[in-house]
Parts: structure tokens; sequence; C-alpha cells
């Protein structure tokens, strides 16, 4: 209590000398006083009514005629929390980059008395090793190097090493799971002998994970890949390694952007038959097969054609590719008219450019759409590449009156019949090293939770989206007939369909097709294993990046007319 009383004291204290501040100043300016003092006085009174003006006043006073127009007009004021951390983002990402090396791989010296070697690979025929390597090691560190390269040491510690053992006892031959725990590792283990052979280095550890030590006189060796030197040398990058990610599949195959005119030129129609084909062997895949799989990835669509018309063939067709993704439609699905349909594709009216299920999360990758019969007039599928608008318009995402696209989150719901799922995405998606996927599907979109949010700032960039995706130049449009089965890439290409004649249907005509979707992360599993050659076939000789497509993209015809439209919103954008 005593503490207490003592504290509240203080603060009244220090009010009362806080509040006697500019009374003092006001007293003494009323006496006389010489010239000089006066004014020092009269500059310390100015300061201190400076510095004890509300801030809220002053923005007032200062921004009256601006509030007063902005009352009246529609305006978006950026996010400049998230503007500046994109900017931190890509900052932090470049010091990365320039000082990787010496923080992930310190350049420590070579002990004098380390072992060492130097090893060539003299094979004719190997690719694992390009150029001479020097190896030494002490217990503590494997050190390899460089020789041709001034900044190529690079220090490697045992315990990463052994994690990383993949010989029969610390991986199952059959399932390729490991038999140990990283936590058994000692942390003191070290390096007892190391010897080169052609696949890589032959390793026995010091200290080794107890059970692993010497059993039946048989030591515990680890080979270290090629591979692995070459990727900590950076003679390779990951990119070199083919992974089941899309950047590094997309980096083999290449990417083709298109339109109305441009697609017919690429796109192929592949025969069920071969395409359903098995591979013969590893060495004899079967090429029908693997076209239609890198055609999914270059161009994100391809069809198949004499698909027998059995209601099974959409599984038969999917699943010769990967899982299915069974949905809370079912493992497949029927898009036919009906009474009370559950969904607006399940109508015969006209179905804008969309793509499927974004109240998922994640949405389905592949979309396949086998058409069972197809004898009413309309109901043409349409497609347009999403990706290549996504991509146009990305560089202008950041500014003022298009950062909606990058920054406001579009409501996606379906809420019907014991099901609801919901998920929330902006038209443009991005991070710090660029572009990365597009969302766009109007006739699925949820109502806002709470209206507070006003759209008007996202609705003009939101139209210019919407023109440049379903101008007629855009859209490619085919007739589905019975036999055709066309797979696309439900994360790229948009795809929608003209309305149809309904008066048929009491003739005994119909539009019917049968659908299936594949996950994204199952789909690039598979063109993962794209045969290498195939995979290169179409793409040219440079490797495909995203840094390289925004680059020809900005070179391409559509760059001009994407910039023409954004100066009608936003006149001070460049070329």
């Amino acid at each position: 209590m005593f503490s207490l009383a003592r504290t509240a004291q203080a603060r009244a204290a220090g009010s009362s000398r806080a509040k006697a501040h500019p009374l003092l100043i006001r007293t003494v300016h009323s006496q006389n006083l010489p010239p000089s003092l006066s004014k020092i006085l009269s500059e310390r009174h100015s300061k201190y009514r400076q510095q004890t003006t509300s801030p809220e006043t002053q923005a007032e006073k200062n921004n009256d005629d601006a509030a007063a127009v902005a009352a009246s007009q529609p305006s978006y004021r950026p996010q400049q929390r998230r503007i500046l951390a994109k900017q931190a983002a890509a900052q932090a990402q470049q010091a990365t980059q320039q000082t990787s090396a010496s923080r992930s791989w310190p350049k420590l010296e070579i002990p004098r008395g380390a072992r060492r070697f130097t090893f060539t690979d003299a094979s004719p025929t190997s690719s694992s090793v390009r150029g001479t390597v020097t190896v030494a090691w002490t217990d503590q560190f494997l050190f390899v190097e460089d020789p041709a390269t001034q900044d190529g040491r690079r220090t490697l510690k045992p315990a990463t090493i052994r994690d990383s053992c993949s010989c029969p006892r610390c991986r199952d031959p059959s399932s390729g799971q490991k038999t140990f725990s990283s936590v058994e590792i000692p942390v003191d283990i070290g390096l007892e002998h190391v010897k080169p052979t052609k696949k890589g280095l032959e390793i026995t550890f010091l200290r080794d994970i107890p059970r692993f030590s010497d059993h039946d006189d048989k030591k515990h060796i680890m080979l270290l890949p090629w591979e692995s030197i070459d990727l900590s040398l950076k003679r390779k990058t990951m990119e070199d390694v083919t992974l089941p990610r899309q950047r590094s599949i997309l980096r083999r195959t290449g990417v083709t952007y298109w339109d109305r005119h441009i697609l017919p030129q690429h796109i192929r129609h592949i025969d069920y038959a071969a395409f359903m084909r098995p591979d013969n062997n590893p060495n004899d895949p079967n090429p029908a097969f693997w076209d239609a799989i890198v055609d999914l990835c270059r161009l994100g669509i391809v069809f198949l054609r004499n698909v027998p018309r059995d209601p099974s063939s959409i599984e038969h067709i999917t699943s010769r590719i990967a899982n299915l993704k069974e949905t809370f439609y079912g493992r497949t699905f029927d898009v036919r008219a009906k009474p009370d349909a559950e969904n607006v594709a399940y109508t015969n009216g006209f179905l804008g450019l969309h793509q499927d299920l974004l109240y998922l999360d994640p949405p389905p990758m592949i979309q396949a759409l086998h058409c069972m019969e197809s004898s009413r007039a309309g109901g043409e599928s349409l497609f347009s590449d999403g990706e290549r608008v996504g991509r146009l318009l990305w560089p202008y995402a950041s500014r003022h009156r298009l950062a909606p696209l990058a920054e406001h989150h579009v409501p996606y719901q379906y809420a019907k019949h014991g099901f609801h799922y919901f998920s929330s995405r902006r038209v443009l998606e991005g991070n710090a090293a660029g572009f990365t996927n597009v969302f766009w599907s109007p006739p699925f979109q949820g109502r806002y939770m709470s209206p507070v949010k006003d759209i008007r700032s996202w609705i003009k960039p939101a139209q210019v989206f919407s023109e440049l995706i379903n101008h007629p130049d855009a859209v490619y449009e085919h007739k589905m007939e019975p036999g055709d089965c066309v797979l696309f890439d439900n994360l790229r290409v948009l795809h929608g369909r003209n309305a149809f004649d309904n008066a048929s249907a009491s003739a005994g005509g119909e539009r019917w097709l049968r659908g299936a979707y594949i996950a994204a992360e199952d789909f690039l599993s598979r063109a993962a294993h794209i045969p290498k050659g195939l995979a290169e076939k179409y793409r040219g000789e440079v490797p495909w990046t995203p840094g390289l497509a925004q680059q020809e993209l900005r070179e391409s015809a559509w760059h001009g007319d994407v910039v023409r439209r954004l100066k009608e919103i936003d006149p001070g954008i460049d070329e």
C-alpha cells in the first residue's frame, strides 16, 4: 500500500509540473527582460507548443480538403504494410542469395594434417561429375573443393551426411523408408575413412549409431552420391533435380502460352487406345501417354479421341495418370441438365469462364470431361489461358489502382445439401519470387460474411481481367462430340460452356459429360517421371524459368493490349 501511495504521489507531482510549465513561461514573458533572453524564451515556448500540439488535430487541419474529395469518390488505399513487407521479403531474399554460401557452407580452412585426394572421373560415358574434385577430411569435417572456381570449397558435417544414408541397412529396400530416426545419431559422430568410387564417396563413421556399429564383422558403409557433391559445389542447382514440384517439371517441359489463334497450332487429339497402352519397360516408354502428360504441363490442355462410350471410361483415363480425387460430388460426376440442379453446370444455360471447386483447399489440379452424348444444338466448350493473363498483369499488381487484384480476398462458398465449404482467394496470387496462381470463378463466389468491405476499388481492375480472359481472341471454342475427352489444368485454364437447346430433350437429345479430378500432388508425382528426351522435345534449348516466361510475355503482342487497357484506369503506367 505504501508503494502504491508513493507511485500516485509521484504521478501527481509530475502532472503538476507539466501544467505549471506553460504558466511559468507566460509569467516570465510578462516581465521586463533583456531582448536576447526574451527571444530565447519565445523560441522555447514555440517549440513546446509544437511538441504538445495533437497530431490528430494537425492532421485534420491539413487534410480537410482531401477528406472532402475522398468522400465523394471511391478510392483505394493500398495496404502499405503488406507492400512494404513484400519489398522487405524481396530484399531479404536477395541478401540470402548473396550470403547463403558463407552462412550455410562455412569456408573453414583445411587443416594441414587432413587426409586428402583428388578425383577425376575419366569415364567418357559418365555424367555424374563435371570436372575434378578435391576431397579432404578430418574426424569432424568433410571438405569438398572445385579447383576450377575461387569460391569452390564447401564444408560438410558428419551428422548431416549420416542422416542421408540410403544403404539397404538404413532404408528398407522395398518401401524406401528410413530404418532409423535422426535423433539416434550421436552429436559427436565423426568420419573414419573416405574413399572415392565411380558412384560417389564411400564413407565410414566414428561413433556411429550404436546398432549400426560393427556387426558380424561388417562395417556400416555409406555412399555419398556425386550428385550431392555437385549440388554442394553449386555445379548443379535444385532446379536441375527433377522433383514432384511444378516449377521443376516445367523447367523440363517448358510452357507455351496461348490464345484462340495459337492453341490450334499445338493442341493434340491423341487416340484413346494409344494413350492407355502401358509402357513396355523404362527404356521403351509409351510416347502417346507421355505426350498427353507433357501437353498438360506446357499447354494445360489435351484431347483424347475414340474413347469408348462407357461410364467407366473416365475412371480408366484418369487412373491411367494417377489416383482420382474424390469430392462431395463423388468419385466421378455427370454434367447434364436436370431440374433442381445442385450446380449451375447442371443446367442448359450459359456458363462463364471459371475454375472448379475454388472453395476447396486446395482445389483439384487436373479435370477430365468425357463426352457421352452431344445431340443438342449449342453447348460448345470454352477454354481460356488464365495464367497467360495473370502473368501479363502481375508486373503491375503493386500499382495503386491495380493492387486490389493481388490483395482483395474474394470469397468462394458452397453450402447446400448438407455440405459446407468456404475459402477466400485473390485473383492474382504471388510471393517475393513473382506470380504463382490465378483464381477466377464468378459463378461460385460466396457472399461477404461482413459487408463492411468496399469492393468498388476492386471492380475496375477485375473488369480488366475479365475483359482479357473473355475477349473473343482469347477463348478457344470446341464442340465436344461423343468419344471426345478433354483433360485440362484447372489451376491454369479457365473453362466454360455456351448455352444449349433444351427443346430437343423431348425428342431424346441430350448433352452428357462424365467428369473426374486429379489432385496436384498426384499429377505432379506422375509428371516427375516424364522420360528424358520426351519432356524436352517441344521446349527448345533453354530450360523454362518464371523470369524467362515474364520476359517473353512482355515482348509479345499481348503486352501492348494489356498496357492500353490498364492505362484507362491508371494513366501513369509505364510501357
